[in-house]
């Protein structure tokens, strides 16, 4: 069970993760599951969407494919993100 310290301890300092300066683009596909899996493959192809792990990285820079609720429709993303000199 947690209980709150009493005033006397000294709270510990706060940590802080360094920043690096970056930036992220998100690709957002909305289709047909099929035409998903196509597109998504066809950018692993050229070596856009390739994780750094290679080509097997590919399901892991991508979401899921999820329905939309709308008939037939799938919706996929992907961040990707780079570091600025």
């Amino acid at each position: 069970m947690f209980q709150a310290s009493s005033g006397g301890a000294n709270a510990s300092p706060q940590f802080n993760l360094p920043s690096f300066n970056s930036e992220a683009v998100r690709h957002i596909l909305l289709g047909d599951y099929g035409a998903l899996i196509e597109a998504i493959n066809r950018m692993a192809m050229l070596g856009y969407c390739v994780g750094e792990a290679g080509p097997e990285g590919l399901r892991i820079a991508w979401s899921e494919p999820l329905p939309t609720g709308r008939n037939g429709e799938f919706i996929s993303v992907m961040t990707r993100r780079r570091t600025l000199p």
